[in-house]
């Protein structure tokens, strides 16, 4: 263990420094997971679909986006115009035991573009986690129950309720702070088998909480698996919680993930995305049921002191308008298409090394034949000038890419090449 570094009085200047500072008296592993990975980038300058390292001397077009926080690219104009005006305006956060409007204007708003009509209330919270932790005790008051049923592959936050029901292997910390897991939450192993969630929902889970897509893979729900996920929770009363913190805001090419299916959601988070990268914002959708047994029958069942402020509201306000444009949405699946196109056209290339995964939306995965030569490859794409989202942890390897919404057919060409080129180095390597 490192021993602590007296604090410097001079700030770290360069990417080396900032870890290396990391490392000896902050949080060591974020630092160290960087360079195992052969990634010191430490984030200076930014600017919609590239960042570049403190130094300014490595650009790198971000491929993970911070899980979908920077869907809309880094400082999107849009976005940083109404931070700016809410600033401007005279606005702060307020105070969370007056109302205010801009909640009410954000409230209808999404009710307005939710995916389903029965999603007609929303809680407005400064973070998806927390959106997690109050869907949860929702699902326990207005069931009556207390357990949830969740992948053991997803990830849905890192403390409270969230932490519960995040099973992955690599992520989870419900075993590491001794949480009481076992008590609260069951986990299905199998994404994509309606078989093995029909025996799981047993009359003691209250809600499923489930993305639209395997987190660890990016592939996509069947009809089939989602709709029947649906119909189970229909005939069992058991709420639907659909988790689109990184599916939703225009990641598959329609605003919601849940656009592609015929189903009936309980509840649905967003989060991430909604904050434009600029102000923390998520909100909770729910039936309107659920909402008055939830927040109407106790005076202070859910209160925060900043979450669903003016600010955010604006904020998530702007991101909405710009998410749901049909002609970004249209733009989205066309660059979807295209980038697809020339990723299979770099695997047929290379395919002793590599072959194609995902293409959907803005949601990219190219299958590595070696497992282990998926540390290289992560490495040479990131010395090409793109930084991946991650690697999966479960078959089939693969390097995972979430790229900014905003990408074009000149940036896609640019990912492409990267990975022309990486993995080049990574067979000349092996």
């Amino acid at each position: 263990m490192p021993v602590t570094a007296p604090v410097s009085a001079a700030a770290p200047a360069t990417s080396a420094e900032v870890l290396d500072a990391y490392v000896q008296r902050s949080w060591r592993s974020n630092a160290q997971r960087q360079l195992d990975k052969g990634v010191p980038f430490v984030i200076g300058r930014r600017e919609g679909i590239y960042m570049w390292n403190l130094e300014g001397t490595h650009r790198v077009i971000d491929c993970g986006c911070a899980g979908g926080v920077h869907s809309l690219g880094h400082r999107h104009p849009e976005v940083l115009a109404a931070l700016r005006g809410a600033l401007d305006e005279g606005r702060d956060t307020g105070l969370w035991a007056i109302p205010n409007p801009e909640y009410l204007k954000l409230q209808d708003r999404l009710a307005r573009l939710a995916p389903s009509p029965l999603l007609t209330h929303s809680v407005v919270t400064l973070a998806s986690t927390t959106s997690v932790d109050v869907a949860t005790m929702f699902a326990f008051r207005f069931t009556g129950r207390q357990r949830i049923l969740a992948y053991r592959h997803g990830y849905h936050g890192h403390s409270g309720f969230a932490a519960l029901t995040t099973g992955s292997e690599v992520e989870g910390i419900g075993d590491y702070y001794n949480l009481p897991q076992s008590e609260y939450v069951s986990f299905f192993e199998r994404y994509g088998d309606l078989d093995e969630i029909a025996a799981r929902l047993t009359p003691d889970i209250a809600a499923i909480i489930l993305e639209a897509m395997d987190y660890e893979t990016f592939a996509p729900a069947s009809k089939d698996y989602f709709e029947g996920i649906s119909r189970l929770c229909d005939a069992r009363g058991i709420l639907f919680i659909v988790d689109e913190t990184r599916t939703g805001l225009g990641r598959t090419s329609r605003l919601w993930a849940s656009e592609w299916y015929d189903i009936r959601p309980s509840m649905m988070v967003t989060g991430k995305g909604l904050s434009g990268g600029l102000y923390p914002a998520s909100a909770l959708l729910m039936r309107g049921d659920i909402y008055e047994k939830c927040m109407n029958e106790h005076a202070f069942s859910y209160i925060s002191s900043l979450g669903g402020n003016e600010i955010s509201c604006i904020v998530a306000g702007r991101v909405l308008d710009l998410a749901s444009a049909p002609a970004f949405l249209a733009g989205v699946n066309r660059v979807s298409d295209y980038l697809t196109a020339r990723l299979g056209e770099v695997c047929e290339r290379h395919h002793n090394l590599l072959s194609p995964g995902v293409g959907r939306g803005g949601l990219f995965s190219v299958n590595v034949n070696d497992p282990a030569a998926v540390p290289g490859l992560y490495r040479a794409l990131y010395e090409q000038g793109v930084l991946g989202h991650s690697a999966s942890v479960i078959e089939p390897a693969s390097i995972k890419l979430m790229p900014p919404l905003v990408l074009d057919e000149a940036g896609a060409d640019e990912i492409a090449g990267a990975l022309d080129r990486a993995a080049a180095a990574a067979g000349a390597a092996g």
